[in-house]
């Protein structure tokens, strides 16, 4: 029981450390509200408001309001009143605002003082917190109704609220109407022009300043980067005359949001930058210390990167959890798995975000088993973490251990599902995933187009390609990861016309395109045979990299531009992007395809001193191959015997089939011992040897090559060729007779060979590896896959459009002749792509120039 009849000291002594306490019962609220009223001249404001506050945090607001009815007029203050409304406010209890406010109004006659213009000020300031429109706009009638709309207080906390809620056109007309504007309201108003987009008149009211303050540069700032505006930004950043440690917060984080950070060519600028805070006077935040870590991880930049963790332990941040997870991130990304795991083990607080880091880290460095124990010793999982341990799992290929962590997850979520999506493709398991993926109930973007890349990767290009097509069933809307795919599906279809579709719909729908979109679009237009649209896409982008430059040189190389390939190298240069090995490969494959043999040798012998790029197997092969082509066999023998890498099977395969180019049997015969001993299994090998002995009609060879095989249990490469026709890609075999349009193909066949002979053609039968007469030979050679594809073509494409034929293998001799003859006398392009190099047939001629 409280002290009832104690003397008045003694009860104020004991009332307000009572109030004092975190939580009172109603029963005490009551008690000490009996004692107020007994001894009314203890009463007063500070009393009164503590009383009310202990209510509050008491949970009896109602109380509160109760106290507040019976209490007498004459103790109504501004500060009794102000505080009672920011704490209903604070509470979010409206209703007993509105009470409160209501009683409050009763007692003005008491006091002219009420309301207050502070109080006024948290009506604004909780209207603007929560986008309480209609409170705010009420309030504001209020304030205009009692003459306090010319307070500068008030006009600025009016003008934040119709900022906060964006309402653009009010805050104009408070902002307007001012008397006076100081720089805190012109620094909201910038704030709320840049917001809706009005730069220009945010920069002349900027200008128009006569004093401006860190945090009007920084809103400024702020705009430029809010429209894109990288350039003004920063050139504003620099003039900047009080830069402080939000205006560093700034700059880096517009960097790192507008994409600036994402391009490696800006990472030196951004280091540069990242100099001058340091040595300036500007003390350093967790924020920019965390977006410069993840910088260094993103670009592997490890001396930056160590730098940054020594200026954590400099400012003293070394126990945030934040930067720590972030470090232990950065080593994980640059492939210091023993610097992430220190980090790990020194942290004072390790929260599931650190842990599911750590699992990550692990997971990438193929250390499973330590993944799994973090995992197992996690009191608390989260979907990361379980999702974590999936990816783990099938990084490593145990697919079985990532399924079983799969259906033990108990907080699936749409990241699990393709996670695991994505686990079977990698693996191979297409038809889990397929099943999976049926199973998955609600399916997001990154769903589609992670079973539309599993199946790109895994060669099944016309299902990937049904995929896209119940994608669009079901009105999910693709991104630029989805394009990628398709675009990579349609370049090795050579399905120029889904491809072009695809790069409308980019267009049209405004995707961006970037590098890596910019790069599959250049790579299916240079195989799909439109070198000229592939050029075209690759000076339209605003930013090439390497790989780029790379996509056009192998383009220009695989349709024989020989000279344009070397050409956009030396532009390569020019712009300053150094080269690499592939760069080199494209090169020296454009010099094999166009005969350029000193121009390779230049760039063969340059690669190491001028360039700091040592020759690897790809590039002796690429020389093997153009030394054989050009008949220069013991020179292309030479360097092979000479090389300081050991040849692989490609090497040899090159100058087998310059072997059978040149028809040299006895260095054939060599080079397939050779073949033979490092890959007795490739079908290849034995092919290009029968080849050669039935150009040579050596029968009784052909027939102990076949032998062989068999004993080997080898089995030929089934030659195919495909061909699109209305979006829809056609495979072919050869002497297929399976298609439903066959009789149709076929009289368009025996058509072609009445008109080939009545063009002079004579089949080459060299390569047909059997002992049958030569009109079997020639019937043949007529019914090889590419020659139906085309007849197909000739069949279903109009007249005046371009006849396009993927062959997976290298197209024959005799196919060659006819398909030169066929573009004549049929008046028709035709474009076949064979494993080799693409072919331009028209008018009778070939743009190999009979050179493949």
């Amino acid at each position: 029981m409280l002290p009832l009849c104690k003397p008045p000291h003694s009860i104020l002594g004991y009332i307000l450390p009572t109030l004092d306490s975190k939580f009172l019962t109603l029963k005490q609220l009551q008690q000490i509200h009996s004692l107020i009223l007994t001894n009314g001249h203890l009463a007063s404001t500070p009393l009164i408001t503590t009383f009310l506050h202990s209510c509050y945090h008491s949970r009896n607001p109602s109380y509160a309001l109760q106290f507040v009815y019976n209490l007498p007029a004459s103790f109504s203050k501004p500060s009794l009143w102000g505080s009672m409304i920011k704490t209903c406010l604070e509470s979010n209890n409206l209703r007993d605002f509105f009470t409160c406010y209501d009683v409050m109004m009763r007692c003005r006659n008491y006091d002219a003082n009420i309301p207050s213009v502070g109080m006024f000020a948290s009506i604004f300031q909780y209207g603007a917190k929560v986008g309480n429109a209609q409170l705010g706009r009420l309030f504001h009638c209020v304030v205009v109704k009692w003459g306090f709309d010319s307070d500068l207080v008030l006009q600025t906390g009016l003008l934040d609220f119709y900022a906060k809620i964006g309402d653009l056109r009010s805050a104009k007309k408070v902002f307007e109407e001012m008397s006076q504007r100081d720089v805190v309201a012109c620094n909201v108003m910038i704030s709320v022009l840049g917001k809706h987009g009005l730069i220009e008149d945010a920069r002349v009211l900027f200008d128009s300043m006569l004093e401006k303050d860190s945090y009007s540069w920084n809103s400024m700032v702020s705009c430029y980067f809010k429209i894109g505006d990288i350039d003004s930004a920063r050139l504003l950043f620099d003039k900047n005359p009080v830069k402080n440690t939000i205006s560093w917060n700034v700059l880096i984080d517009g960097y790192s949001k507008s994409g600036y950070l994402n391009n490696a060519d800006n990472f030196g600028d951004f280091v540069t930058l990242y100099n001058k805070m340091r040595f300036s006077d500007v003390y350093p935040s967790q924020t920019i210390l965390s977006l410069i870590l993840h910088c260094c991880a993103s670009f592997c930049a490890s001396q930056l990167g160590k730098t940054v963790h020594g200026e954590i332990f400099k400012w003293n941040f070394n126990n945030d959890v934040v930067l720590q997870t972030g470090l232990l991130d950065f080593y994980s990304k640059i492939g210091d798995l023993s610097s992430a795991k220190k980090v790990f083990d020194e942290m004072s607080h390790r929260d599931i975000v650190a842990n599911n880091a750590m699992i990550s880290a692990l997971s990438k460095h193929g250390s499973a088993k330590d993944a799994q124990k973090l995992f197992n010793s996690m009191h608390e999982k989260n979907s990361v973490t379980w999702n974590s341990m999936i990816t783990c799992y099938s990084k490593i290929g145990d697919i079985e251990s990532a399924r079983l962590t799969f259906d033990s997850n108990p907080i699936k979520d749409i990241v699990s599902w393709n996670a695991m999506i994505d686990g079977y493709c990698k693996s191979g398991h297409l038809d889990h995933a397929e099943e999976l993926f049926h199973k998955t109930e609600v399916k997001n973007p990154v769903t589609w187009n992670t079973i539309i890349a599993g199946f790109v990767q895994g060669k099944e290009f016309l299902k990937a390609l049904r995929f896209f097509d119940h994608m669009q069933d079901e009105r999910v809307r693709p991104t630029e990861v989805t394009m990628v795919s398709l675009l990579t599906t349609c370049a090795h279809l050579g399905a120029l016309d889904m491809g072009e579709w695809i790069h409308g719909y980019i267009k049209k729908n405004k995707l961006k395109i970037d590098v890596i979109l910019g790069n599959a679009l250049i790579d299916m237009y240079s195989k799909c045979g439109s070198i000229s649209d592939a050029v075209d896409v690759f000076h339209k982008l605003q930013s090439k990299n390497v790989y780029c430059w790379n996509s056009i040189i192998v383009g220009l190389a695989m349709h024989g531009y020989g000279n344009e390939a070397i050409d956009y190298f030396l532009s390569m240069k020019k712009e300053g992007v150094k080269p690499d090995g592939v760069t080199f490969i494209g090169l020296l494959c454009g010099c094999s395809h166009s005969g350029l043999i000193s121009e390779a040798k230049t760039y063969f012998s340059t690669m190491e001193t001028d360039y700091g790029i040592e020759p690897g197997i790809e590039h002796f092969g690429c020389m093997v191959d153009l030394l054989g082509r050009s008949g220069l066999l013991l020179e292309a023998l030479e360097l092979i015997t000479k090389m300081p890498l050991k040849p692989n099977a490609v090497v040899w395969g090159s100058l087998l089939r310059s072997c059978h180019i040149h028809k040299d049997t006895e260095l054939g015969e060599h080079v397939t011992q050779r073949l033979l001993e490092l890959d007795p299994y490739d079908s290849g090998n034995y092919v290009f040897l029968s080849n050669l002995y039935a150009s040579l009609s050596r029968w009784k060879d052909v027939d102990r090559c076949r032998k062989l095989m068999m004993e080997n249990g080898v089995q030929k490469v089934p030659g195919w060729s495909s061909i699109e026709v209305e979006n829809v890609v056609y495979e072919f075999v050869a002497g297929d007779s399976l298609h439903p349009e066959f009789e149709e193909i076929n009289g368009v066949l025996v058509e072609i060979g009445k008109r080939l002979k009545e063009g002079g053609y004579e089949a080459d039968t060299g390569g047909v590896l059997h002992d049958i007469d030569e009109e079997e030979k020639e019937m043949s050679v007529g019914y090889h896959s590419e020659r139906i594809a085309v007849a197909f073509g000739l069949l279903r494409i109009s007249f005046g459009k371009v006849i396009r034929v993927v062959k997976n293998l290298r197209t024959c001799d005799d196919c060659h002749n006819a398909m030169k003859i066929i573009s004549k006398v049929y008046e028709r392009e035709i474009i076949m792509r064979d494993r080799n190099r693409f072919h331009h047939f028209k008018n009778g001629v070939c743009s190999c120039k009979d050179y493949w």
